[in-house]
Order: structure tokens, then sequence, then C-alpha cells
């Protein structure tokens, strides 16, 4: 097990309040009392369970899977051919992801790179599915993984700016870079940076100069999210001690960003990792060393909770893999040997049936309301009780290579 490299990879995807049993939001289907429901042969149950609600967030225990990808994909397209839904929120940052979208760049270059297969191509627009894609993280997105990667969008943007005023121009450079140093230590790298801290404010001083009115919209969007973001989010976060205050404003500004982008009579799907939909995080006792070094028991904050709080009829689903020959989206060879204890989730469910099914907790007793070990990417374990985190759970049986 490379864990430096899954550490590096994993820790800026995966950073993840108390009811027993479902979400108040969930309400019990009518005539459906089955212990599971298979993915590939029910799905027209799975729906109506699921279509009663206005968001459905979907979890996954691991980013790095086209094969989890396609299952939530197909279950998403039918959600939206039968059930309405029309926004597909995704775990990736705003500033960049709306630049590539207004300036008409590939979409591609500006989302993470999990969303950077094929498949997802036709949420870009909203017209091919009728479910458009939209951002809902305040991250940066790194070109190529590197915080030094001077993107096209930065190119441009500094390209723009220059023709106004050099200075400026290569201050909003450094700004970007230092920006994403900052984080990339911070959160990658796990070292001990405090908050982040600029000589100037950059964004405020493009935003005050008389050009700015003259830039082209994207431009003045990108500076402006920047700035948003910076304030209400980076600002407040300090790696002195761990990453618990950044994984709590994550789950902040993700929720905020999604209900900020639902309007009447808009259904959307959450694209999660399961750390971030957990509805008590207070409960969850993380056990990967990785975890206990980033104070992730500190947390008190979650998406999912943060989104049951809201207006909105909310149906949470937690999704659990087992073994896996594969993860396709690594660049290395990495493969999780099959979980056969009853201790763990995955070997519970996997002992039971050997199907890719859904489980729905309001109907179904299929599964004991224990305190189970559950995995991120069949490594990183930790520890709750899934009837206090779900409303309910799909279970992917094997990830073949």
């Amino acid at each position: 097990m490379q864990k430096g490299f899954l550490k590096a990879m994993g820790t800026l995807l995966v950073t993840t309040s108390i009811l027993i049993g479902c979400s108040s939001d969930a309400e019990e289907p009518k005539d459906s009392s089955a212990d599971y429901y298979e993915l590939d042969n029910d799905i027209e149950d799975i729906g109506d369970i699921l279509g009663e609600h206005d968001i459905v967030i979907l979890g996954e225990s691991t980013h790095w899977s086209s094969e989890i990808a396609k299952q939530k994909v197909d279950l998403i397209d039918y959600l939206a051919e039968e059930h309405g839904f029309n926004k597909l929120f995704l775990e990736t940052g705003d500033s960049e992801f709306n630049y590539y979208k207004e300036s008409g760049l590939p979409i591609i270059e500006g989302v993470n790179h999990l969303y950077q297969q094929e498949m997802f191509e036709k949420y870009w627009d909203g017209k091919t599915e009728g479910i458009r894609a939209l951002p809902m993280d305040w991250s940066p997105n790194f070109t190529d993984n590197r915080s030094a990667s001077i993107s096209v969008l930065e190119k441009n943007i500094v390209d723009e700016i220059s023709e106004y005023d050099l200075e400026l121009a290569e201050e909003f450079k450094r700004s970007e870079f230092a920006l994403r140093d900052w984080f990339s230590k911070g959160v990658r790298q796990g070292k001990k940076m405090g908050y982040f801290e600029r000589p100037t404010d950059i964004y405020e001083d493009i935003i005050s100069q008389s050009f700015f009115g003259d830039l082209t919209s994207e431009t003045k969007n990108y500076i402006l999210s920047r700035q948003d973001n910076i304030e209400k989010y980076y600002s407040k976060i300090s790696f002195e001690d761990g990453a618990a205050s950044y994984n709590d404003y994550r789950e902040i500004g993700m929720s905020e960003k999604v209900l900020e982008q639902m309007e009447s009579n808009d259904k959307a799907i959450v694209w999660v990792a399961n750390l971030h939909s957990n509805y008590d995080v207070t409960s969850i006792e993380y056990t990967n060393e990785t975890y206990v070094e980033d104070k992730m028991n500190e947390r008190v904050e979650s998406l999912g909770a943060l989104l049951r709080e809201s207006e909105h009829s909310v149906y949470n689903v937690g999704l659990f893999h087992n073994e896996a020959d594969n993860y396709e989206l690594l660049p290395e060879d990495y493969a999780t040997p099959r979980s056969e204890a009853d201790e763990t989730l995955e070997g519970y469910i996997g002992n039971r049936v050997q199907k890719n099914v859904f489980i729905d907790f309001a109907t179904s007793d299929f599964i004991e309301e224990n305190q189970y070990t559950v995995y991120w990417a069949g490594y990183y374990d930790y520890r709750m009780v899934p009837q206090e985190q779900f409303d309910g759970l799909i279970y992917i049986d094997h990830i073949k290579e």
C-alpha cells in the first residue's frame, strides 16, 4: 500500500448531524418492503423511492472508479428522465468551472479529474439528458494536479489584464500561485500552514480599476468569484493543527453553493464522497491514522446535515463497494481485497448478497443497526452506524478489472 501516494490523491477529495434511523425528510415509500432492490433490475422501484424528494445525495466510497461512476450515471439519467431531476451538483471548484463554461473553452479542463470522463459530457449543457451539471465546491482546481501549473484560464486572464496594467497582471498571477501553493501544502502535503496571508488584495485592486468593466464577462466573474471564496472560506482556514477547520468550511461552502443555485421546482442530485454526505459526523469514529492526523474526529459540519436542515426534502444515499480489482482513474495500479468479516459493512452485506443492490432503511431491516467498520477506497477505515448517517445505501459487490 502506497500510503503517501493515496494521501496525496485522496485527502483533498475525501475530506468529509444525530438522528437515529432515517432522515425526517425521507418519507416511507408506498407498498414497498423489499430487503433490497437490484440496481440492474429494480430501477423503477428505486426511482419511486428517490423521486419523491427535492434533493438526492449520491455518495461514493471512492472517486477513482469509472465502474461506480457508470452505475451512478445510469441512475441519474433515469431520475432525470422519469422523475424530473434537472440539476447535478459536482464536487468541483466553481471559479474555474464557470470560467471555462462562460468562455467556451473545453469544460473538461476546468473540472476535477473524476468528471473528465466521457460519460459526463452530456451534462455540461443540460440538453442531452435534461439535467445540467453545476459546481458546488470552492476548493481550487489544479492543472495536472500541480499547484505551479499555469492553466489556460490564468494565461488568458493575465494576458487580458496586461493590456491595461502589466504590474496588476503579474500580481494576479503570483496571487493565484500563492493560493494554490498554500492550499496544496496544507491539504495535500499535511504541512502546518497558517492562515492564507496576502500582502495586498489583488482581486479587490483589480475590481476597483476603471478598466474592470471592460474585461470579458468570464474574467470579471472569475475575479469576483475568487474574491468571494477567499473572504468566505479560504481566509477562515488554518492548517496549523490539522485540517479540521478546512473540512468544516468545505462542508459549509458546498451546502451554501447548492442551496444558492436551487430555484423553485428544481430537483437536484448531489454527487459527493460518503464522508461529505454523512448526517452526523460527530458520531463517526475516524480510526485510520491519516484521518487521525487530519483531525477528522474534530469535525462538526457535514454537507448532508446542512442540506437536511434546509427547506428541501432530502434523501441521502451512501454508496459502498467491496473488493476492487483496479481503480481505473488512479495513475498507478491499486487493488483492494474482499471484505469478509461481518464487523465490516462491506463484509456484512457481501456475505449475504453478491449483487449490486439498493437498500432503503425506512422499509428494510436487511442490515442490523450496529456500528460497522467501513472503508474509503478499500483502505481508509472508519466506524459508523449506517442508519444514523444515511436514508439508504447502494452496495457495489465487485469492481472488476
